[in-house]
């Protein structure tokens, strides 16, 4: 098996826009984040313009969109600007656009957590099978991009168990906690967590691993409370007094707004002139009003300021290498894989061409009237795989070979077209997308903006 052809062939019709923190600045990904209540409309947007499947990917450091289709990935900048409302000529300045197997990999090392701003992160895992169950849910997720964010997933998870990056736990949550603690003067200063969502637990429970007790404050006191001790639960009305009492302050919430304004900083820092304050904002958009940062004795650290220094860490850099080279190694075997699957369809329509023979036939022998239902499909069954085993032995390894003329040749030979891409309305397809499916996360029951 030629892996070069394979690599040729594959993810055809793939199509990709990524707009990360390595390209683009937090004001911008602030303005093309799309609220978790529009991302169904962006979906559906991108399949009324000729996309046959897509699948949206946002976390607070990169907005990714993957399609399949004809169209270029001009068509998926305008989508995004549509729907989120930036203007186009700022998103293309800031784009990056791949095709194809590019495409593919670039998703698994999104996945393996070595494109993240934190390197090697363990939530972005979580964030993009979040988003293909999304996709999968409003029917945007079809066959293809059911197959590749499969392997994607199983090629994440063995970046981590191989490399030993599930053990080091990096998060963006832990690197706030790291980067906050580092301004703190003693142990017994005060911190204060203000959301009760996944990255506000994350950073909860690294703070309660190195000995500290945070407070919470969060609009819904019930997913609060399961992330840390009731007494040390308060609601949102309390977030003057939280401010005012805190030494850190970490802030995680998804709300679309500034959740800690500059007036609750400057009339806590009123009250308390020589004690300084530690804020780090980790949300999208950020929910932290940045002209606290001119305020005497504050300390302002948003997710600009929290990558990874990985020159510092000769032994994170070495694992991180190892994973880049299993990532090529797995992308290679996803192709290999992807080609073989293209003899599916050739094989599905030289078999439904000879059974419609078989079955004409049939009718036309003598004994016809004679043969039950049953008896007659198992007659046209075995003489349908007898007729078939030569050309789909042929068909498999064309496709694995990644030789696409043989395909065609083939069906030429018997007389059927060509099969195009499959669709999420082809039969074979959805048994294909159930067998490959990702299993669904379980949905947390925290509110609506507290994430």
């Amino acid at each position: 098996m030629s892996t070069s052809r394979a690599r040729a062939t594959a993810a055809p019709g793939l199509v990709m826009l990524e707009l990360s923190h390595r390209t683009t600045p937090l004001s911008l990904l602030e303005r093309v984040t799309v609220c978790p209540e529009r991302r169904g409309e962006l979906l559906s947007t991108l399949l009324q313009t000729g996309c046959s499947e897509a699948v949206a990917v946002m976390t607070c450091s990169r907005v990714e969109v993957y399609a399949i289709g004809p169209q270029g990935p001009a068509t998926l900048l305008r989508a995004l600007a549509l729907e989120s409302g930036a203007a186009p000529w700022d998103l293309r300045a800031a784009a990056t656009t791949r095709s194809g197997l590019d495409a593919a990999e670039h998703l698994f090392r999104v996945t393996a957590g070595l494109e993240s701003r934190v390197m090697g992160e363990v939530d972005i895992q979580t964030q993009v099978r979040a988003a293909f169950t999304d996709a999968r849910d409003a029917g945007a997720a079809g066959p293809l991009l059911t197959r590749l964010f499969g392997a994607a997933l199983e090629a994440g998870r063995r970046v981590r168990t191989s490399t030993g990056l599930v053990e080091q736990g990096r998060s963006l949550a832990v690197r706030a906690v790291e980067i906050g603690l580092s301004a703190t003067v003693s142990e017994e200063s005060v911190v204060v967590v203000v959301g009760s969502g996944r990255m506000a637990a994350a950073a909860v429970e690294q703070l309660v691993r190195l000995g500290r007790a945070p407070f919470v404050v969060a609009r819904d006191p019930v997913p609060a409370a399961r992330i840390a001790a009731a007494e040390r639960v308060r609601a949102m009305p309390a977030l003057a007094e939280g401010v005012a009492q805190a030494d850190l302050l970490i802030c995680a919430t998804s709300a679309p707004h500034h959740v800690v304004t500059s007036e609750h900083v400057s009339q806590a820092m009123a009250r308390r002139p020589h004690r300084p304050l530690t804020v780090v904002d980790l949300s999208v958009p950020r929910n932290v009003d940045d002209t606290i940062a001119c305020l005497r004795g504050v300390r302002l650290v948003d997710l600009e300021q929290m990558d990874d220094d990985l020159a510092a860490d000769e032994a994170l850099s070495a694992t991180l290498e190892q994973g880049r080279a299993l990532v090529t190694t797995l992308v290679d075997t996803y192709a290999e894989r992807s080609a073989a699957a293209a003899a599916g369809p050739v094989i599905a329509a030289l078999r439904r061409s000879i059974e419609i023979t078989c079955r004409l036939e049939l009718l036309a022998s003598p004994d016809a009237g004679s043969l039950t239902a049953e008896e007659a499909g198992r007659r046209v069954h075995l003489a349908v795989g007898r007729a078939l085993h030569a050309p789909a032995m042929s068909a498999r390894a064309a496709a694995a070979a990644g030789d696409v003329d043989a395909l065609a040749a083939l069906c030429d030979r018997f007389g059927v077209a060509v099969p195009q891409q499959p669709s999420s309305a082809d039969p074979l397809c959805q048994q294909t997308a159930r067998s490959q499916s990702v299993p669904r996360p379980r949905r947390s029951s925290e509110s609506s903006w507290c994430a």
